[in-house]
């Protein structure tokens, strides 16, 4: 099969991540896949696993008259190139993709919503446009696929399409990269003392990823643990505002800027608190990662992080742009380090029930052979989730075997 990924959206984050690790898959099975970026990191990422990669240097962030240049450009590369299936990622990309793939004929194309535009901290008005713009954009494909169950029902309730044409693959990582080297190993590679208390956030620096919020809560906390460090993993268009805010709240010594690290499984060995105060998500990976590696984690109160994490039990969740309960989460979990270590655990075992990048693949690749097949995507639903069920309980029993128990 001849695929086209249309990725576009900001630098390189957790989505892109997950769209490497399904064109991955599709390229070894043997599948042809090109991709559409406007990112060199994503294009050097993309090309290393052997997809074909077409940067659209036309391409704006915001919505602009000038979006119909990359509206051609994708709408010629589809004629051209005969795609059997478009698949396209984030809103606008989404938006943009989805109707020049229809436009040039394209028979199958799928949408995956890694969040929809619309949310529930914006203005209403601002909703409604947005869901209109969705709706619009529905109409352009056979599925959407959302990377929670809370975004799906959101998009189901506001009639952007049909409980049908929306199904939920949650995101997924690859789990035995985390929790390898070890708390002092890491900590020595960042230039941190034993004794320094680590608050660590990874992630892209844009403006709904809420770290404002934490830097402004962190003199509360350092002023209840002085050895605390906070420490920001990443770059993104927010971090000379963020470099800022840091300096004019006087604990700038204090709050460590490492840039962009490929090296994040490992560098979360180093967090005593992992914290992500984004106010908009889909299904992060900020927060799924640090789960695998074990860590305590502070998020906001928002839809999909709501399917993550259940509050007190594998976590703890806080009102959105609200510092002074992220201080609070934080100070209470290096005030109970017996309690973090608890909700660690708990984080842990849920995110290898729930969160493996096997599982993720292996439901989108079904999904893009349904709908490249024309088949009813419900009647396969149903098919695959009783495989997916028979195949829980057989891995169970032969987990079972391995630990010399008796499968029953």
């Amino acid at each position: 099969m001849k695929i086209l990924q249309v990725l576009c959206g900001g630098a390189w984050g957790g989505g892109s991540v997950v769209v490497l690790h399904n064109i991955e898959a599709l390229i070894r099975r043997g599948d042809e896949v090109w991709v559409i970026t406007a990112d060199d990191e994503q294009t050097r990422c993309f090309q290393r696993v052997g997809a074909t990669v077409v940067q659209l240097r036309s391409w704006r962030r915001h919505i602009s008259p000038r979006d119909v240049v990359p509206f051609v450009q994708l709408f010629r590369l589809c004629r051209r190139e005969k795609f059997d299936l478009v698949a396209t990622h984030t809103s606008k990309a989404g938006f943009i993709g989805r109707l020049a793939a229809k436009a040039a004929g394209v028979r199958h194309v799928v949408h995956h919503a890694h969040g929809f535009a619309f949310r529930e901290t914006q203005p209403k008005w601002v909703q409604r446009c947005y869901v209109f713009l969705e709706r619009i954009a529905a109409h352009a494909c056979d599925l959407i696929i959302s990377v929670s169950e809370d975004h799906r029902q959101a998009g189901i309730r506001k009639r952007v399409a049909c409980a049908d044409k929306i199904v939920t693959v949650l995101n997924g990582i690859e789990l035995d990269a985390f929790g390898r080297t070890s708390v002092q190993v890491e900590r020595g590679k960042l230039g941190f003392e034993a004794e320094d208390v680590l608050i660590g956030v990874a992630g892209r620096f844009a403006p709904k990823k809420g770290l404002e919020d934490l830097i402004r809560a962190f003199p509360e906390i350092h002023k209840a643990h002085p050895k605390a460090r906070l420490v920001l993993v990443g770059d993104g268009p927010s971090r000379p505002g963020l470099e800022k805010i840091a300096q004019r709240i006087q604990l700038g010594r204090q709050i460590h800027f490492t840039g962009f690290r490929n090296d994040i499984p490992d560098l979360l060995s180093a967090f005593d608190v992992v914290v992500q105060p984004s106010i908009s998500e889909g299904l992060s990976l900020s927060i799924i990662e640090p789960m695998a590696a074990g860590k305590p984690i502070v998020a906001c109160n928002i839809e999909g992080n709501r399917e993550i994490i259940t509050s007190r039990v594998n976590g703890l969740l806080v009102p959105p742009s609200d510092p002074a309960a992220l201080a609070a989460a934080v100070g209470l979990l290096l005030k109970d380090p017996e309690y973090a270590r608890a909700l660690g655990k708990a984080a842990q075992d849920d995110c290898r029930e729930r969160f493996s990048k096997a599982r993720m693949v292996r439901q989108t690749v079904k999904l893009y052979d349904v709908v490249a097949a024309g088949k009813p995507v419900n009647d396969s639903l149903r098919a695959w989730r009783i495989q997916e069920v028979f195949a829980q309980h057989q891995a169970a029993g032969e987990e079972l075997v391995q630990m010399g128990g008796r499968r029953v």
